[in-house]
């Protein structure tokens, strides 16, 4: 499935809805209920990912979104970019995240809209975004936090900034990984840690043979 909405083309691959199907039927309820968190699950990693896109289009970075198993990214071309504006551009996703959050959660809090189904999506929206926001933060490849605090070590510090990125990263991972699964996190972000760990791994591996 693909489209083109605000300049920014949005590929949608099979791996994605197989995924979705997954998540969306452990959280079981009523076929309307599904529908919702079905609903806001791909909205919010669309705003997300939006976010990311066009800041990249803003600096002519030529952005694409593909959402697939386990999220979404968006890809651009970094040739062109200095490292203030990879920052920028990665900085831009969790930035419409959390403003959708605090939309979904003022419109709560007045109260405006009497009707349930209304004020489930939006507890929904508010449930989902704010914790995907706080997960996406932590300092481990692919989540933002990762490339964030790679982008400013390597900036600093080059080739040993990269090597510290990796290891504040599988710090990070060992650490989030059992407390997430106490904390009640959804299956998905914890098997996104273990996979991201894995990938950290290796990538020490590689760069040790530098």
């Amino acid at each position: 499935m693909r489209f083109r909405f605000l300049k920014i083309s949005v590929s949608i691959d099979l791996s994605y809805w197989i995924f979705l199907l997954l998540v969306i039927t452990s959280v079981g309820g009523q076929y309307i209920e599904i529908l919702l968190w079905s609903s806001v699950f791909t909205l919010s990693i669309l705003v997300h990912e939006y976010g990311h896109a066009l800041a990249a289009l803003f600096f002519d970075a030529a952005p694409n979104i593909v959402l697939q198993a386990f999220g979404g990214i968006t890809r651009f071309n970094v040739a062109r970019l200095t490292s203030k504006q990879k920052i920028l551009i990665i900085l831009a996703g969790p930035l419409f995240q959390g403003l959708l959050t605090l939309m979904a959660y003022l419109l709560l809090q007045f109260n405006i809209f009497n009707n349930y189904l209304l004020q489930y999506l939006l507890f929904i929206t508010m449930y989902v975004n704010s914790r995907w926001l706080l997960l996406n933060l932590i300092p481990i490849v692919p989540l933002d936090g990762g490339w964030l605090l790679r982008y400013i070590l390597e900036k600093l510090f080059g080739h040993k900034g990269y090597l510290a990125s990796i290891i504040i990263g599988l710090v990070a991972a060992a650490i989030a990984i059992p407390f997430l699964y106490l904390a009640g996190y959804h299956w998905f972000f914890i098997v996104q840690l273990f996979i991201a760990g894995w990938h950290y791994c290796k990538c020490w591996q590689q760069a040790r043979k530098w």
